[in-house]
């Protein structure tokens, strides 16, 4: 394991220094105690909000599945190419930099990053997808530049002003207080560091397509005889998320004190498509992978991308930012 040393831990509680102790750590200002659980260090703040457990039971119970979503859907083209394209901001950091991952999930991001020759620090709320992606790394050989630590967003264990860069991708419209979970990445971030924010959703589809679209649904169904799913694999945080519109995401890198940044779109028609080929699936139990549209989407999103107007209207965004 990737020794984190207790220099550049904290108390997610006080930010007091941490101090080992045997198998756990404890806090010399508060006294908080910290345990492992099977390798990985539960730094999670005591006191969190319903939201956060409620992802926590979700990504925690359904981690089985989501490894079955990643295999499924992992040569999407969208995925690869607006995943690919926010990694590779990184590629300004001089190998052995030392990379946080803020909502790691399954560990995947994380993995291209180890192979270019970062050190890393995996975090995440859900334990389940966190122990997934500790042996994801550990049986791919990066089980010495990495390391996997339990915490919130809201509450970073870490030392201001440690890493070299920051990744969040898919995590920030999970989050109930998106502004203090930014001003924490700011903290931890070195001056002139790089932060990448991942396929962040926009603002306009719950407003339009997306009840359109379920009513369509659901008299498809109707016709087919079947009913709605439940939304059992869908957390709680997606149903309620109404995503960022522009002038949002700016205002939140505004507010958390960044100094530069820049959104990019991240994908229109493929992104699109990637999204109705998953509705297929969980409301019809049919795995449909249309890639070879996909790619050609994606051609057509990168000259879309050049167009002022539309600018504003991706369905997902990338972001970076310093």
């Amino acid at each position: 394991m990737f020794p984190v040393s207790s220099e550049i831990l904290r108390c997610p509680c006080c930010r007091g220094w941490l101090d080992s102790e045997a198998d756990r750590y404890i806090c010399s200002d508060c006294d908080s105690k910290f345990e492992f659980k099977d390798g990985i260090l539960d730094l999670l703040h005591p006191q969190l909000d319903s939201i956060t457990y409620s992802e926590i039971q979700h990504y925690t119970e359904k981690s089985e599945y989501y490894v079955w979503m990643y295999e499924t859907w992992k040569d999407s083209p969208f995925y690869r190419h607006y995943h690919t394209r926010l990694l590779e901001e990184f590629n300004s950091l001089k190998k052995g930099a030392l990379i946080l991952e803020i909502g790691c999930g399954l560990g995947k991001d994380g993995f291209h990053l180890l192979k270019s020759g970062y050190q890393l620090i995996e975090t995440d709320v859900a334990f389940g997808e966190l122990k997934e992606a500790k042996k994801f790394h550990e049986s791919n050989g990066f089980g010495d530049s990495c390391a996997h630590i339990l915490c919130d967003a809201m509450h970073l264990p870490f030392k201001s002003g440690i890493f070299d860069g920051v990744l969040m991708i898919a995590t920030l419209h999970h989050l109930p207080f998106p502004r203090e979970a930014l001003k924490e990445v700011r903290r931890v971030l070195k001056k002139g560091g790089i932060f990448g924010l991942g396929t962040e959703p926009n603002n306009w589809q719950p407003k339009t397509i997306f009840p359109v679209g379920k009513l369509g649904l659901k008299l498809i169904l109707r016709l087919m005889g079947r009913k709605m799913s439940s939304g059992e694999k869908v957390s709680e945080a997606d149903k309620q998320t109404k995503g960022f519109s522009r002038r949002d995401l700016e205002n939140l890198f505004r507010g958390a004190g960044f100094d530069s940044w820049e959104l990019k779109p991240a994908g229109f028609f493929s992104a699109a498509t990637h999204f109705v080929s998953q509705i297929i699936h969980e409301h019809l139990g049919k795995v449909v992978r249309p890639f070879r549209l996909e790619k050609l989407a994606v051609q057509v999103d990168v000259f879309l991308e050049r167009l002022g107007l539309l600018k504003r209207f991706p369905w997902h965004w990338n972001a970076v930012a310093r």
